[in-house]
């Protein structure tokens, strides 16, 4: 990854990621995690990170909250958001 992420994104990221750990079971942070997540999407394509725009936009697209049920994908979203964290950081550490 060529982009320098801003640490205020990065942080943001690492607050949404931790959201989604709360929402795993809970309905209303599920959607709270979707309006934060679509949030950062929009501020990475103003910055031109496209790149990351792109992998929150693939996250956003497994992220289906649904009301009195188990989410299906939890693990798969928390694993998709634990590695564009980690690789935000890794990027700004460059």
């Amino acid at each position: 990854m060529a982009e320098k992420i801003p640490e205020e994104i990065i942080k943001d990221m690492q607050s949404v990621c931790q959201l989604h750990q709360q929402a795993v079971c809970n309905h209303d942070k599920c959607r709270e995690f979707s309006e934060s997540l679509s949030g950062l999407l929009v501020r990475l394509e103003d910055m031109k990170f496209y790149r990351m725009a792109d992998r929150a936009m693939s996250i956003l697209l497994n992220c289906k909250p649904k009301e009195a049920s188990h989410c299906e994908k939890a693990n798969l979203v928390g694993e998709m958001m634990k590695e564009i964290v980690k690789d935000a950081q890794n990027a700004a550490k460059r």
